[in-house]
């Protein structure tokens, strides 16, 4: 962006234009598609250039933060617990507010407007919004799985070890296909997760890239929530003969993917 201020080239393409971050970030949502289709038409030029051999190809992933604190995350046990102590605090607040309400009325006459409502009941009436929705949205989740009977929620993961579809994780849920206690959901970036990285826990997701030995060419990229390595193998190797047209002979992986 500084660039479009003090660059005169860059002002040139850009046309005397200054996009964001938010507008790169906006484009990058819109044309996700698009994009995906020009990394593979890239490749397949990098193909035609004799830069891909596919002798050797390494495999590996990592952690990404995600723009969303770990902290914003909240379990499905905790939801309940505060849902329900929300709405006793607000009932009592309620309580109070009619009681001063009929004596100020008593006193000033009658009349009240909206900012007239206490900060701490609105404070709370929209923290009480913001676990409803998520609780909602967790519960319809795992609802979702337990009918697809994708999930047998007995805390193992799905076997995927025959299609080529992208790891995700999937809500532990219980028998009757409810979240269990611990399923957790983020209330800024819902779809990413809670991934351990380098010892320590980050909310975040798991970034995996496939690279050609002959000139470090990348031949696939994937980005998920599912947190282990394992559950990517298959599904990147796929990923390499759809973009490519082959397989490599010969690929290196850590023991995160064995």
């Amino acid at each position: 962006m500084r660039a479009s201020y003090e660059d005169v080239a860059v002002r040139v393409l850009t046309g005397g234009q200054h996009p964001d971050h938010t507008r790169i970030s906006e484009f990058r949502r819109e044309n996700l598609k698009e994009l995906a289709r020009l990394f593979v038409q890239m490749l397949q030029l990098c193909q035609r250039a004799g830069m891909v051999k596919l002798g050797h190809v390494a495999l590996d992933g990592t952690k990404v933060k995600a723009n969303a604190s770990k902290h914003k995350a909240m379990s499905y046990e905790r939801m309940l617990k505060s849902e329900a102590q929300l709405r006793e605090e607000i009932d009592e607040l309620l309580k109070k507010a009619e009681k001063v309400d009929r004596e100020e009325d008593r006193r000033f006459g009658r009349g009240c407007r909206e900012e007239d409502l206490p900060a701490e009941l609105r404070r709370r009436e929209v923290r009480l919004e913001r676990i409803a929705r998520a609780k909602a949205e967790l519960e319809a989740e795992a609802t979702e799985q337990h009918a697809s009977k994708k999930y047998e929620g007995d805390g193992r993961p799905p076997d995927r070890s025959g299609g080529t579809e992208l790891p995700r994780h999937r809500v532990p849920t219980t028998r009757d296909g409810k979240p269990q206690a611990k399923a957790q959901r983020n209330f800024t970036d819902p779809e990413s997760r809670i991934m351990k990285h380098h010892g320590e826990f980050v909310q975040g997701y798991n970034g995996q890239i496939a690279v050609d030995d002959q000139n470090q060419v990348i031949v696939a990229q994937a980005l998920t929530n599912q947190s282990p390595d394992t559950e990517h193998l298959p599904p990147m190797l796929d990923l390499i003969a759809v973009n490519t047209g082959d397989t490599p002979q010969r690929i290196t992986a850590d023991a995160g993917y064995w």
